[in-house]
């Protein structure tokens, strides 16, 4: 009796060995792929490019020398490239300081480089906390909601997501920060807001800036305020940092879990509906165990593949975040960059955000191949 699978899911196509002395390939299948996915990033982070500066650059020289400038827009373009691909973004004429400590002259032009560098841990640091959250909160709910045919499960789910996909996440923060105003203010004596650090007057209550912390968002030596509170032992900053960044990263996780639900709910969905699950199902294998063990397991790189198409949603999401609760991170800087009129650092900070987006994409789709070397993710 033939079997109608093989122990590598081929369905019972066999493989046929390699001729013999044909040459072997010097890259694997996974391999080459990554390869050719690196290889397109630059290509791709140039077509960004060219659509900052059609968008951006070329409305403002046609305006202040039409003539000259329809001669040089190539010109403008390459070296915009060139300065970005090299490292070259820029300067700003000042810096703000938060709390009067040393720092750089700010008469000086100071690197936009510089200046990214005391905003990216802040971003990290929320990150790191927030991304886990909703992965503990989008698979099960997602897989859940989507695999029960009961109005009991599904519906609520449906309904707790969408509504927060029509709240706007800034709301969204505002009403969590109003609900735990009075119970963090009683226990920490500070507010929840402001940062990932205690707010200037917890400062000036209980003796003033520490050395650490050059300026109201940069501390040292790593940049990122839980690690440097830790090492430098102070314990009641970074319990409070710890705390902030954990409201913050809730408020990301389920603002972005209702945009992950909206495309993950139809694949568990369909999982349902397999011709293995319905077989397993006739044998009398229970709902729990084809759900959590087996169903599970075969969403697994899909769910990884809406992760990887959703990251523009998720930055988006943790930029408002940040704008919300005042944390000094990259979404903050394009906000302030924003409202203030100074667009010089948007172009930098967009190539930075697209070069996140490329890799981050290209590491999760290695992640699926791995789970699922014969499906989707690997063709």
């Amino acid at each position: 009796m033939s079997s109608s699978g093989s122990r590598d899911g081929s369905l019972g196509r066999s493989r046929a060995p390699p001729a013999r002395g044909s040459p072997r390939p010097v890259l694997s299948g996974v391999a080459r792929y990554a390869v050719q996915r690196l290889l397109l990033i630059p290509a791709q982070l140039v077509f960004v490019l060219l659509i900052l500066y059609l968008v951006l650059d070329v409305p403002v020289s046609l305006t202040q020398n039409p003539p000259e400038s329809l001669l040089r827009i190539d010109q403008g373009f390459y070296q915009m490239v060139f300065n970005l691909f090299t490292g070259n973004w820029g300067t700003a004429s000042f810096v703000r300081y938060a709390n009067g400590g040393g720092g750089p002259n700010p008469a000086e032009p100071i690197p936009w480089s510089w200046i990214f560098a005391y905003y990216i841990p802040p971003s990290i640091q929320l990150a790191v906390f927030a991304l886990p959250i909703a992965a503990v909160l989008a698979y099960p709910v997602s897989l859940l909601a989507g695999w029960s045919r009961r109005p009991g499960v599904d519906a609520p789910a449906r309904f707790v997501t969408l509504t927060g996909a029509l709240l706007p996440v800034f709301v969204v923060g505002t009403l969590v920060l109003n609900a735990l105003f009075l119970g963090y203010l009683g226990y920490f004596q500070d507010v929840p807001s402001q940062g990932l650090l205690p707010a200037d007057f917890w400062f000036f209550n209980h003796g003033g800036y520490p050395s650490w912390i050059l300026y109201q968002f940069a501390t040292q030596p790593t940049g990122f305020p839980l690690v440097d509170a830790l090492i430098n032992h102070a314990w009641t900053v970074a319990a409070i940092s710890f705390t902030k960044t954990l409201i913050q990263a809730s408020v990301v996780a389920v603002a972005y879990v209702a945009i992950f639900f909206r495309h993950a709910r139809s694949i568990a969905r369909s999982v349902r509906e397999e011709a293995y699950i319905v077989g397993a199902r006739s044998r009398g294998i229970s709902e729990r165990t084809l759900l959590w063990r087996h169903a599970a397991r075969a969403v697994a790189p899909s769910f990884l593949l809406v992760f990887a198409l959703t990251i523009p949603e998720y930055l988006g999401v943790q930029f408002a975040v940040e704008v919300a609760f005042v944390d000094p991170g990259f979404g903050y800087l394009i906000f302030a960059s924003l409202t203030g009129g100074v667009l010089s650092p948007l172009v930098p900070l967009v190539f930075l955000m697209a070069i996140v987006v490329l890799v981050w994409a290209l590491v999760v789709d290695l992640i699926a191949i791995r789970l699922d070397p014969h499906g989707v993710a690997g063709r």
